[in-house]
């Protein structure tokens, strides 16, 4: 099963921010699956462990 569990969000040049250890409930999770699920052909992802997908951000 998929968690949303963090959130990365751009606040300016070179400058983020990760957001974690919020609650949300299933319909909110379910709500924000199907706006991503709109978006599923664009941008791209990343896939692996905290630590491989920290160190790929960074690069």
């Amino acid at each position: 099963m998929n968690r949303i569990v963090g959130i990365v969000m751009e606040h300016g040049d070179n400058d983020f921010g990760y957001w974690e250890g919020f609650y949300l409930t299933e319909d909110e999770e379910n709500a924000i699956w199907n706006i991503l699920n709109k978006h599923d052909t664009e941008g791209c992802s990343l896939r692996g462990t905290r630590k491989e997908i920290a160190e790929e951000i960074g690069e």
